[in-house]
């Protein structure tokens, strides 16, 4: 027993001093062991060695503790902005990019379990606007399904269809050790909230008249698809690409309509 005491008491000075070389840049992982009232904190470095530290106090270990960082993080608010499309030739018109503005409001929260893997999930709503490159065709719902006529009552200026849905996202993403590169895959699920069709036109005086059809246009109450997120710096893009059909079946046009835009905050 004498012995192993003389030996601590040499080594303890050792250990201190060498303790004082470590910095954290040098990647340390610390705990705190307790034991019959006794607190000892062991610090390990990338290298491998290990530091002791023998009868901490409370007021360091709660400091300890405070200052671990978290590997949960959570934003309530992340908004994203983009660009609806879907594809030509399916019986549908043509749509125009510019003005098919997809917008979505999201909370987020993003678990890091380790430096080059994240897992995202995200609740939040979003907004489909899909506008016809040809203003003078009008969605028009009729019991036997979605019809896209010509309009003759006037010069049309704006002719699109729109839908809101409340959606859950999961995209685990792998990256670099910095974090500046990014690249995730995952999926999401929507439900279908709300929906209309809206055509603006100039009557043969060039006063302007709005005619809206407050209704689901017989969009789909469900959407479900992939989702990819790339991450640059402090910019990231992301691309979603539904699985099912926009319309319902046999109502509509058999299509699957896509996005894409940039995540405003990260």
């Amino acid at each position: 027993m004498k012995k192993l005491l003389l030996t601590l008491a040499l080594l303890l000075p050792l250990t201190l001093a060498f303790s004082q070389k470590k910095t954290a840049m040098e990647g340390e992982k610390t705990k705190v062991y307790t034991l019959m009232g006794k607190s000892w904190m062991v610090t390990k470095y990338q290298d491998g060695t290990k530091i002791y530290e023998w009868e901490i106090n409370e007021e360091d270990y709660q400091n300890h503790r405070q200052t671990k960082p978290s590997r949960f993080e959570t934003n309530f608010i992340e908004p994203e902005l983009g660009i609806n499309l879907w594809p030509v030739d399916q019986g549908a018109p043509e749509v125009k990019p510019w003005g098919s503005w997809y917008f979505a409001m999201n909370t987020t929260g993003t678990w890091k379990p380790s430096r080059n893997f994240r897992l995202k999930s995200a609740l939040g709503v979003n907004w489909y606007n899909f506008k016809f490159e040809d203003t003078d065709l009008i969605a028009v719902k009729t019991p036997e399904g979605l019809d896209f006529q010509e309009f003759t009552d006037g010069m049309g200026t704006k002719s699109k269809i729109s839908a809101s849905f409340v959606n859950l996202t999961l995209v685990p993403s792998i990256q670099t050790n910095d974090g500046n590169l990014r690249f995730g895959l995952g999926g999401y699920a929507g439900l279908r909230i709300g929906g209309r069709g809206k055509y603006v036109y100039e009557d043969e005086n060039g006063d302007k008249t709005k005619l809206f059809e407050k209704s689901n246009m017989y969009v789909d109450n469900f959407r479900y698809g992939l989702r990819s997120e790339i991450g640059v710096g402090e910019v990231s893009l992301f691309f979603n690409y539904d699985l099912n059909d926009l319309f319902q079946p046999g109502r509509g046009p058999e299509l699957q309509a896509m996005s894409f835009g940039i995540l405003l905050t990260d």
